[in-house]
């Protein structure tokens, strides 16, 4: 076989059709050269990349971008040298180029299957299936916890994930050293009992994430309750998760109380996992990306490649300019930075939210938990855990220019309204999750605590109840909520079981 791009006359062809070959094929290869260059040539987004926080490679491009030139470049390359150079490909030629390709294809998927099998994996999912005459008779349930019987000991700085970050990056909350215990079932508890007087279950505002093992709320509330409490929180998880580990682990401890906490900026977005047949693409996409061999390649990008340049300045930076935001307080400034997603969630109407199919699933949830607790006679608590923004921005009104706010809203949503118009309507609807959380809990005869304002109290205190660069409480946060709980339930009530207190179950 010969190829069309010639450096060789053939006898067959004719000089004109030789050069005119000969033409075409080099103006092929400045034309792919060219466009791989300006490929290069072109950026991200700088400025989305820095408020989303994710890491930026060369100080211009996006992890994926960046990727995919990294791995696009050397084949296009290749294709302008064939064209300019080796004219000749005969079979045998074609042959071992998809002898090689296809061993090579081959030597990755082994390495990355001995990587998946080999690798400790920081959370576990077991798939459940149960027979039960309540509350139905085939139950689907996906387990999440971490691994058992470990302890871990981390030092954690409170600063930005990314080498490029905010044009100004004031100090966080003081480092502090955390460790993290798990117990024989894989959640974060120091004592393994047969009975608990409560379980307090969630995602990483229960668990306690970046806190030491004995400075989460749930262990806090359980030495000024004087009671025993067992963790099932855990990070990552889901309302369909929270439903899946009581149901599993709840009933068998025989607790007086249970406490549900719901985060405000993941639980009322639906569950990823709800819908356990997924699309080809998706399960496609999902495992390309958890790859050990990617996941790596990424990490060293990222380690070598994302401190280069990461001081350059940044254009359209006045997006970022407010960012992060300064509390003041007296003498004292606390800086709180967030997403620009955790902020747009807040902008929201009433009838808006009661459309969403997030919102429906997660009340279809609740409802299973106090159908749930009928069946056990358990005290059902619910407590609603509020994003930063939802926290801090009413501290902050007056300081917070329209404009500003408007542009760093704009880099997740479009076709807002006028600055003015756009804080306004912010502010009017923040409060419109929990509002329709309450009236929920309200309807059902359900035991709820809002810990909006208390947080809010204690910032406007001087307390950094929230870590500057991280979505989560602090130890003082979680001291706040812990006595927020303590007011709430007072231990004579954690033995109560009112069958009135449900309501109808």
């Amino acid at each position: 076989m010969t190829a069309t791009c010639v450096t060789d006359q053939p006898s067959t062809l004719g000089k004109d059709t030789y050069v005119r070959a000969q033409y075409a094929c080099r103006v092929i290869a400045g034309l792919i050269l060219l466009s791989t260059i300006a490929l290069w040539m072109i950026p991200s987004n700088i400025v989305r990349l820095i408020s989303q926080q994710d890491h930026v490679l060369l100080g211009r491009y996006s992890v994926d971008q960046f990727s995919l030139l990294f791995f696009l470049t050397p084949l296009l390359l290749f294709l302008v040298y064939r064209l300019l150079f080796k004219a000749d490909f005969d079979k045998n030629q074609a042959f071992q180029i998809i002898v090689v390709v296809l061993a090579l294809i081959t030597a990755l998927v082994i390495v990355d299957v001995l990587g998946r099998v080999t690798r400790k994996p920081r959370y576990r999912e077991k798939p459940v299936l149960r027979y039960k005459s309540w509350p139905g008779h085939r139950i689907h349930d996906v387990i999440r916890h971490r691994p058992p019987d470990l302890h871990y000991r981390i030092d954690y700085e409170d600063k930005p994930p990314t080498a490029r970050s905010y044009p100004d990056i004031p100090p966080g909350f003081p480092p502090i050293s955390v460790t993290l215990t798990t117990d024989g079932r894989g959640f974060r508890n120091l004592t393994d009992l047969d009975q608990y007087d409560i379980v307090t279950v969630g995602d990483s505002f229960t668990e306690g994430s970046r806190v030491s093992d004995d400075h989460s709320w749930p262990v806090l509330l359980g030495k000024a309750l004087g009671k025993t409490v067992y963790n099932l929180g855990v990070s990552g998880s889901s309302p369909q998760s929270y439903l899946a580990a009581y149901r599993k682990f709840g009933p068998p401890l025989k607790p007086k109380l249970v406490i549900f906490m719901f985060y405000e900026g993941n639980d009322f977005r639906g569950d990823k996992h709800a819908n356990p047949v997924k699309s080809f693409n998706e399960t496609i996409n999902e495992t390309i990306k958890s790859s050990p061999i990617v996941l790596n390649i990424k990490k060293n990008f990222i380690k070598h490649l994302g401190p280069i340049n990461a001081n350059a300045t940044v254009l359209n930076a006045d997006l970022l300019s407010w960012m992060p935001i300064a509390h003041r307080c007296d003498n004292k400034v606390n800086y709180y930075a967030f997403l620009p997603k955790r902020l747009t969630q807040l902008y929201v109407t009433p009838s808006q939210l009661k459309k969403t199919n997030a919102w429906h699933s997660t009340v279809a949830i609740m409802n299973q938990i106090k159908q749930l607790s009928c069946h056990e006679q358990t005290r059902l608590l619910f407590v609603y855990a509020p994003s930063k923004p939802h926290v801090v921005m009413p501290l902050v009104q007056d300081s917070i220019p329209a404009e500003p706010l408007r542009s760093f809203a704009s880099l997740r949503l479009k076709n807002l309204p006028s600055a003015k118009q756009f804080k306004d309507k912010l502010y009017a609807n923040l409060e419109t999750v929990e509002t329709a959380f309450g009236e929920y809990c309200r309807n059902k005869n359900i035991d709820w605590v809002s810990t909006t304002g208390e947080l809010r109290t204690a910032m406007d205190d001087g307390l950094q109840v929230y870590y500057t660069y991280n979505q989560h409480w602090t130890r003082l946060g979680h001291v706040v909520i812990a006595e927020s709980l303590y007011r709430q339930c007072p231990a004579s009530d954690v033995h109560v079981i009112d069958p009135g207190h449900h309501g109808i179950c």
